[in-house]
């Protein structure tokens, strides 16, 4: 039997109670579908919220609203982390659920600022900060409870797959994106069309309410005193539960290192590269194109490193991983800036598939360091914070680092101090394992 045919058949062979974390899986897809589509109209957005005589400049004002939904992560995980923690994971990933459902269908009925003003704009913006928001504690929610739900046998595989929701997620945006313009035209699709695809990502108010009745929670939620009210119950649990965190700031940094490698890696090949390669119009297809089916290959392999940290341990995978990504991501960058959709598509083939080994094996040991009372505080607010700082921020250096005439060779160095931190975060973790729950 090859190793895909053992995969599929430990995925499909799981007892009932595990099958339900498909859900998650569902959902951290539906909910990245929502939060990425907004990307790909932004054109259509800027045009529709930002009238301006440049259309360059509705775009820009279009990203930079983008950018919000980016900052509001770590507000939402400093929220929605302890929040999980308090009263539950299903509570969280309910609530997650809702707000971003919620805000894809206000988006898809806005009236345009034609028809509304300046009010229209506003409103898509805090319609994009409530985005964002709910993206900061859902996928972290996603992996603590995948990861509480599953035995210990199979929790790589199945944390794995909730990883991959995320990245189908922005592939199915940019494939509705691309079938909307294909079958309504490119000036209707500006016009009105790009409504279809946020109304489409509406159907994910759906999901809590199916997913109410049939997922379990994981964690034991503490009665509330009978003589305290529910908001004085809830400020007092939320205020002890952030001064616990505060307490676990190691462990936050630590987490934070953990992950930061391969967000500066992610944001450097699949942000700034794609930009760097798209000096026409025409290169600009080729190289989302490119970006677009790498990605979707390298699903696979994230599904393939959670079956691997199964079989061979957590902290292995991911060394070994981590060791992979930085040697193949440093030529692979200094491919990349050579500036064409070509050395785009080699830098993207090198790099991947070491940076899909740790987004598939990451998460799950990211939720183990961190201790179960503070697990979802812990983990959303590292990750996102790490997110913001680190990844949010490695295209825009990068790119001031090419205006200034850095070498080439300079700039493909840019991930070897966020490595070293990856290194010492997995030299703390030692020892860990899938099973320490």
């Amino acid at each position: 039997m090859s190793t895909w045919q053992r995969i599929i058949n430990d995925a499909i062979t799981v007892p009932a109670t595990q099958a339900r974390t498909a859900l998650p899986l569902l959902g951290n897809l539906l909910e990245w579908y929502d939060f990425a589509i907004y990307g790909y109209l932004a054109q259509a957005l800027g045009d529709a919220f930002f009238p301006s005589e440049s259309n360059s400049a509705a775009l820009l004002s279009s990203f930079a609203v983008f950018a919000v939904g980016f900052l509001m992560r770590p507000i939402g995980s400093l929220v929605l982390g302890p929040l999980a923690d308090l009263y539950g994971r299903r509570r969280m990933l309910l609530l997650s659920l809702t707000l971003m459902g919620g805000s894809s269908l206000l988006i898809g009925l806005l009236p345009t600022r034609l028809q509304w003003g300046e009010t229209a704009t506003v409103l898509l913006v805090l319609l994009r900060m409530v985005q964002g928001f709910s993206v900061g504690g859902e996928y972290t929610g996603s992996i603590a409870f995948t990861a509480e739900l599953t035995s210990a046998d199979r929790r790589g595989l199945m944390c794995s797959f909730t990883s991959s929701g995320a990245q189908i997620g922005i592939a199915l945006a940019s494939l509705v994106v691309a079938g909307c313009s294909a079958l309504l035209g490119e000036q209707a699709l500006m016009e009105w069309g790009w409504r279809l695809p946020f109304l489409m990502g509406s159907s994910l108010l759906v999901l809590p309410v199916w997913m109410q009745h049939r997922l379990p929670e994981t964690l034991e939620i503490p009665a509330r005193p009978e003589t305290a009210s529910q908001a004085r119950h809830w400020l007092h649990a939320l205020g002890t539960q952030l001064q616990t965190l505060v307490e676990h700031r190691r462990l936050l940094v630590q987490v934070m290192a953990l992950v930061c490698t391969s967000n500066v890696v992610f944001y450097l090949l699949y942000v700034f590269l794609v930009t760097h390669s798209s000096q026409s119009p025409a290169d600009g297809v080729a190289a989302r194109t490119i970006t677009s089916a790498v990605q979707l290959f390298g699903i696979g392999i994230t599904t393939l490193a959670g079956w691997l940290v199964d079989r061979y341990g957590l902290i292995r995978i991911n060394g070994v991983g981590t060791a992979a990504m930085v040697a193949t991501s440093l030529p692979a960058l200094a491919i990349g800036l050579q500036g064409s959709p070509v050395t785009l598509l080699i830098a993207l083939s090198l790099a991947t598939p070491a940076l899909m080994v740790i987004l598939g094996s990451q998460g799950l040991l990211g939720v183990t360091i961190a201790p179960l009372e503070q697990r979802c505080g812990v983990f959303s607010i590292a990750y996102s914070t790490s997110v913001a700082l680190c990844g949010g921020t490695a295209p825009l250096i990068a790119t001031w680092m090419v205006d200034q005439n850095v070498p080439y060779g300079t700039i493909a160095l840019y991930p070897l101090p966020f490595a070293a931190a990856t290194c010492w975060a997995l030299w703390r973790a030692r020892g860990r394992s899938s099973h320490d729950f």
